[in-house]
């Protein structure tokens, strides 16, 4: 019987038309029964807008240069729909690394990770979880955390529609969830997170709620969903 929640998600993995990505599209339908589609050029298609459920967009870290796959980035970001990003066949300290501070970039495999950890990679993302090795973490939190800056008159840098976005941020909800509790479009909201990082100096959603926990505690917990 079909997994009804496998006709709600689809992925569509970016990499060369070889055998093994072939082999390795099967093993993940087998494994999971999610639609998943091999594309060569890293590019997003317009054509694939009208789908309504989850994307996983599966890149191969070797598919292209990194100028080209941060171009690829671009496109996904801008899109209306609820799109998780995930690299694989990625090298220790290759420049890929660094593109898990993109938002939607919830995964990095490496070149030695097996088809069986590939998959349940793929179902914990779908699930709304990371993964990313400790290193990378270590690394990133070692690159960006920094001491918090404690300011009263902060909550005059952002708008009411923010100070929404932001509590249901700190909820654990997802873009597609706060678009639809505040009854605005994907891309208006990735607009305001957008807006809202640059307004606050942060660069991803677990920075932006301990910024608010330091900042907002009176309005952090307003809005739930």
């Amino acid at each position: 019987m079909e997994n009804p929640a496998s006709t709600s998600r689809r992925i569509i993995l970016f990499g060369q038309q070889n055998l093994q990505n072939s082999i390795l599209i099967g093993f993940i339908h087998q494994r999971t029964n999610i639609d998943c589609q091999l594309i060569s050029t890293p590019e997003w298609r317009t054509e694939w807008n009208s789908f309504e459920g989850q994307t996983l967009a599966f890149i191969d870290a070797d598919c292209a240069r990194t100028e080209r796959l941060q171009d690829l980035l671009e496109q996904i970001f801008d899109q209306n729909q609820d799109i998780q990003v995930a690299f694989f066949n990625t090298q220790n300290t290759s420049p890929v690394e660094r593109l898990m501070a993109w938002p939607m970039v919830n995964g990095i495999f490496y070149k030695e990770s097996s088809q069986q950890q590939l998959v349940k990679g793929i179902t914990g993302i779908f699930d709304g979880e990371f993964w990313l090795s400790r290193r990378l973490i270590a690394q990133y939190l070692g690159r960006t955390r920094s001491k918090p800056r404690k300011i009263t008159h902060n909550a005059n840098l952002l708008t009411r529609r923010e100070k929404q976005i932001l509590n249901l941020t700190a909820t654990g909800a997802t873009n597609t969830e706060i678009a639809e509790h505040l009854n605005v479009s994907m891309h208006t909201v990735k607009t305001h997170i957008y807006n809202l990082f640059k307004k606050i100096d942060v660069s991803n959603r677990i920075q932006a709620v301990n910024w608010a926990k330091d900042n907002l505690e009176d309005i952090v917990h307003e809005s739930v969903i």
